[in-house]
């Protein structure tokens, strides 16, 4: 077989890949020769933009690296964008990508598709870039991608492979696994900081991104320790919403910042605590209690806060062993943590604009439990962020570390394909949504089931509002799509327009009972 068709071979017999989002191209014709020969599905979107934030939409709901599959050069600097959001929020991602052959690599003579360094352009946003020259070194580059992806930091990994060596003929490549240890915490770092906690007055939790599949363990000890739980946007749902002692995604409400400020311990588990979670100006918290820091990169442990204790290893090994020492110590602590947790959602709900919160409450009555949410960055999307419930992990889609434009609706698409059974909610703003609007004609084409709800401000409000803030001339951002609807129906969706919330709340249900992909244009004035 040649080569393309072993990498995919290997990905599939060795790593499970089942699904792959990519364009084809003369470049990488062998990779899709593999993929048709191995039965992979191939979601083809409409730019490699897409390509890339379905990949990671689906990835977050399956807990699985996302694969692109992209031509050399503008098919990888068109997937840039996601593969830095991927990298921002620490998700696991495999790009592919064929460059240009080997007598030309780095020659500057003008051949198709021809980057200097193809590998350089994306080194700055993934763990891993490398160009492949040597068809024998390929077994062991994808084993050391999947190791990234399971046993430390999770980030995107790109692979260059020239077009000359895709199409040399090969044996079956085998794998080459990598023996790598446990990232276990040290036992003396687990005594300290169980001790540190049980004897907390007013404790706080505080969950990030790298706390993924340790939810059960994180309400253990906040009831243990009778602490209210804070996450960041990339935990939203790991705890339910409805749990007593979730304050859920709140950390930018001045309100939350300051009980987390107060606080006497601070369990910070897999979180940056990053300026895009605060969006106080860039200040840093100060802790007047003591940080327990919990983080699998050593690197990040100390930035922003010097913590009391710092334990680098795997949330779920280090909060396994917390939960177990301290029932083993029969720790039973009441520190008023679900009083302190309701003040705090209230606070929440109020620093909020109040005008949003009808469409946002008409939304979370509305959708079906369970249902996947993908946000854009956009007024309405920022609200319900903060406010909107959410009870189950993996199902809260948005661009945090990045904070991009476009993303929401080609990541709801991923998120579609990766569990046909649940509903699909899209919460895009009309300029945002133009980024990537191709990709709805990639959902009619993969029968997508899906609501995308278009807050429709007339162009870039946000923006339009910084402009005010500080006295600048209004420019570029008063935009406008004309009739988004139109266009909708163009692409084949089902599409309504709605000015009242009592209306919107019709439509929505009609949608959610239906199959199919529907699109609700919410007009404000």
């Amino acid at each position: 077989m040649r080569v393309g068709e072993a990498i995919i071979d290997l990905l599939v017999r060795e790593y499970g890949v089942d699904t792959v989002f990519g364009i084809p191209g003369v470049h990488n014709i062998e990779l899709f020769r593999g993929l048709h020969a191995s039965g992979v599905r191939v979601v083809a979107p409409r730019h490699e933009q897409g390509a890339g934030f379905m990949a990671d939409g689906w990835s977050i709901s399956t807990g699985r690296p996302g694969v692109c599959v992209l031509i050399s050069g503008p098919g990888l600097t068109n997937a840039i964008t996601p593969i830095a959001q991927a990298y921002h929020d620490s998700r696991p991602m495999l790009v592919l990508a064929s460059t240009t052959p080997t007598n030309a690599l780095g020659k500057k003579f003008g051949p198709l598709h021809d980057l200097d360094d193809q590998s350089g352009v994306v080194r700055s946003v993934t763990a891993l870039s490398e160009t492949i020259t040597d068809a024998s070194q390929l077994p062991a580059v994808l084993e050391r991608a999947w190791n990234i992806f399971t046993s430390g930091r999770p980030r995107p990994v790109h692979i260059a492979i020239p077009t000359d060596v895709l199409e040399q003929f090969v044996e079956p490549f085998m794998r080459t696994p990598i023996n790598t240890p446990p990232n276990a915490p040290q036992t003396s770092d687990i005594q300290r900081a169980v001790q540190m906690l049980a004897g907390s007055k007013r404790p706080m939790i505080v969950a990030g991104g790298g706390s993924l599949e340790c939810g059960e363990l994180i309400t253990r000890i906040a009831e243990t320790i009778d602490s209210p739980i804070v996450l960041t946007g990339n935990a939203k749902g790991e705890v339910p919403s409805t749990h007593k002692l979730c304050v859920g995604s709140a950390l930018v409400i001045p309100r939350v910042q300051e009980e987390i400020e107060q606080s006497d311990v601070v369990l910070v588990v897999g979180s940056e605590l990053s300026d895009a979670d605060l969006y106080n100006g860039g200040r840093a918290l100060s802790f007047s209690g003591k940080v327990i820091r919990i983080d699998i990169d050593a690197e990040q442990i100390s930035r922003r806060v010097a913590p009391e204790i710092a334990i680098v290893a795997s949330a779920k090994l280090a909060l396994t062993q917390i939960t177990d020492e301290l029932s083993r110590l029969g720790v039973e602590s009441s520190n008023s943590g679900e009083s302190r947790a309701t003040n705090l959602r209230l606070s929440a709900r109020s620093g909020v604009r109040q005008d949003l919160l009808p469409w946002i409450d008409a939304m979370e009555q509305t959708m079906p439990e369970g249902t996947v949410v993908a946000v854009d960055s956009t007024q309405l999307a920022y609200a319900a962020h903060t406010v909107m419930s959410c009870n189950s992990p993996r199902s809260w889609l948005a661009p945090f570390g990045f904070g991009t434009l476009g993303c929401a609706l080609p990541m709801a698409i991923g998120a579609a394909i990766a569990d046909s059974t649940k509903s699909v909610l899209a919460i895009v703003g009309d300029g945002g949504w133009l980024f990537t609007v191709a990709e709805m004609a990639a959902a009619i084409d993969e029968g997508v089931d899906m609501v995308l709800v278009l807050w429709d401000n007339r162009g870039y409000a946000q923006i339009r509002e910084s402009f005010d803030d500080v006295r600048a001339p209004r420019m570029g951002v008063d935009v406008s799509s004309h009739d988004p609807s139109a266009i909708a129906r163009g692409f084949g969706w089902n599409a309504v327009d709605v000015t009242t919330v009592e209306a919107f709340s019709i439509v929505l249900n009609e949608a959610f009972e239906h199959r199919g992909a529907h699109f609700i244009r919410i007009s404000v004035s």
